[in-house]
């Protein structure tokens, strides 16, 4: 079996739970070759349990007029069709619109490769830009398609969904959440077979820390992007007040992003600087060591500008893999992860004194915190974990 995959960028830090699930399907013997919309980011850092995937990815460039020439003659009235479909339906996003049509020749290329080299299914691991390829290449007598639809790639605009995942072989959200979302606002989708399957992680290759959480020093983790969306201002100001109530504390930032200055500057002015440390991009041997190492793992996720949020926090998931409290914000899938006072603690999204409050809690009762998180493992277990979840997506690529 030949799978081609189409993501975003290559390589990203933050998108482990894309490459978990490619190394599974290598481990069951499916030959995956994988395309990246956006240039290859030679800056950026592979994880090294990922490592075998810079082999396998393929860098073709946007211009591609042999491509585009040979699809013109083989189709030219469903290319046509097709561009000013997309054209039509990106009207209020002349940004989109403007990147989806230089997309274009890339987009047949990829089906051409795809092709060439044996694939028998390409799937598109978002419902932007890379369903988008998939589906013009499909279009253009390419190969059949799935979609894996996760959140911001389906909250910020419907523009064109109906088109792209209506034409796809199978669709996949990772949350119910994401698959009531796009049956209530995408035309055709109501009755549409659309299979929820979570982002995942290896329980198997995590063993649970059966420690309590610390208390002495009270290590607080955020592992993420820094970014509106992810709401790390608010554990800033939750920091302050939560004050003394937290005892010795030390906060640890995993992560970069654009609003990774303008954090600094605020943890600055809180005065907060001795206590918060940012540590940018790290490996995920880093990270790991970080989970087992905290007393309570944080996501206070909001939704950011244009409607971006999360769908399920991957970090939440590999938090409670490693048997740590978590708490997050009740936004968007996340629920389906974390229950209240049952896997973990939720707060109201933006809201820094409950956010405070729910900090103290696990602070004040590392017993009940620690039972919560064994909840949450058990969870985990049995929803998230990576050896069924990806046997499921591949029963979608290939089935019998």
């Amino acid at each position: 079996m030949k799978l081609a995959v189409i993501v975003t960028e290559f390589p990203k830090s933050t998108e482990t739970f894309i490459y978990r699930d490619l190394m599974k399907f290598i481990e069951a013997g499916v030959d995956v070759r994988l395309y990246h919309v956006a240039p290859f980011r030679h800056a950026q850092p592979l994880h090294g349990f990922a490592a075998p995937l810079e082999g396998r990815a393929v860098d073709i460039g946007f211009v591609q007029p042999a491509a585009l020439a040979r699809a013109l003659a083989r189709r030219p009235a469903a290319l046509a069709a097709s561009i000013a479909r997309m054209l039509h339906a990106y009207r209020r996003h002349p940004r989109i619109a403007a990147k989806s049509l230089a997309l274009v020749p890339k987009a047949l290329a990829i089906a051409e490769d795809a092709r060439a080299w044996g694939a028998t299914h390409v799937h598109a691991e978002f419902a932007g830009h890379p369903a988008t390829a998939a589906w013009l290449g499909h279009l253009a007598g390419g190969l059949p398609y799935s979609v894996s639809c996760r959140a911001h790639d389906v909250f910020r605009t419907q523009a064109l969904l109906a088109e792209k995942i209506g034409a796809a072989a199978a669709v996949r959200t990772v949350s119910e959440f994401g698959r009531d979302f796009l049956r209530a606002n995408v035309a055709g989708m109501a009755a549409r077979d659309i299979h929820v399957i979570h982002s995942s992680v290896d329980v198997t290759r995590i063993t649970p820390v059966a420690d309590l959480p610390a208390t002495d020093p009270f290590r607080i983790l955020y592992v993420g992007a820094l970014e509106p969306k992810k709401g790390v201002q608010h554990l800033l100001d939750a920091l302050v007040l939560a004050g003394s109530a937290l005892g010795e504390w030390r906060c640890d930032l995993i992560g970069h992003g654009p609003d990774a200055d303008t954090l600094r500057a605020r943890a600055a002015q809180l005065g907060l600087a001795d206590r918060v440390r940012f540590h940018g991009a790290q490996p995920f041997e880093v990270v790991a060591e970080a989970y087992r190492t905290a007393s309570v793992c944080v996501a206070p996720s909001v939704i950011g500008p244009d409607g971006r949020q999360e769908g399920i926090p991957n970090v939440m998931i590999e938090a409670l893999a490693y048997q740590r409290p978590a708490i997050t914000t009740a936004i968007s899938g996340i629920p389906e992860l974390i229950r209240d006072g049952e896997t973990g603690l939720l707060v109201p999204p933006g809201d820094s004194s409950a956010l405070a409050a729910a900090l103290a809690r696990v602070h004040d009762d590392p017993l009940a915190a620690l039972a919560m998180a064994k909840r949450g493992r058990a969870h985990v277990e049995t929803e998230f974990d990576l050896e069924k979840n990806a046997r499921r997506q591949l029963a979608l690529f290939f089935p019998e």
